[in-house]
């Protein structure tokens, strides 16, 4: 798990693509030791001159030090960066790719094959709160002859409803509220599949 503090930025010294040896805070910033636990996972930003590196580490209270355990990006072409022997600075940050990765959170549910009229025996339960904000939908082959509609029960209970138009493939995406809390959960009830021919390969998407 990644943990995260406020102005933390360090004086280090590293050689190639060896550790950073943290050697003290910038002036008006906290040290690593004074806000990570021993062991803890983070993500960091070293730089000196031109040459940066983004990723992700590893503190080692014992030694004072941060491993480089991944890479995001840099400017070594999104590689390891082979420092010269010297100092540099490393501080902690939330890389564009975690806040990426948080904005487009989301979750997939997808029945696969032709569509029938069944209630949704298959759950969800979410590892952590979360709060869903909007919903689309699509299959691979649309139904004839009346809407697909389907119904999401949370925990259970009647919580949201959608519906895909009589010959289409999509359901543009509408704006939602849902809530979940850790260890609640969802199921996909779907009650239209198509009167004429049924569609195939529903999935619906909901997106924090």
């Amino acid at each position: 798990m990644l943990t995260f503090a406020d102005r933390v930025k360090e004086n280090a010294t590293v050689v190639g693509t060896g550790v950073y040896t943290l050697t003290g805070a910038a002036i008006g910033f906290q040290r690593f030791a004074a806000t990570f636990a021993d062991g803890a996972r983070l993500q960091y930003c070293a730089e000196s001159s031109t040459q940066w590196e983004v990723g992700e580490g590893i503190f080692n209270a014992a030694d004072n030090t941060l491993s480089r355990e991944s890479v995001l990006s840099s400017s070594n072409g999104g590689a390891i960066v082979n420092w010269p022997a010297g100092s540099v600075k490393v501080f902690c940050i939330v890389a564009a790719a975690a806040i990426e990765r948080f904005a487009n959170r989301g979750l997939i549910v997808t029945t696969t094959g032709t569509l029938a009229v069944m209630p949704g025996n298959a759950r969800w339960y979410a590892q952590q709160s979360i709060r869903f904000a909007t919903m689309d939908a699509w299959v691979g082959t649309a139904g004839t002859g009346s809407d697909i509609q389907f119904v999401i029960k949370k925990n259970g209970v009647f919580a949201l409803n959608g519906f895909i138009a009589d010959g289409a493939f999509r359901m543009p995406s509408i704006a939602i509220t849902l809530a979940m809390n850790a260890e609640e959960w969802f199921a996909l009830d779907i009650i239209q599949i198509g009167a004429t021919t049924p569609g195939k390969n529903l999935s619906v998407r909901l997106t924090a």
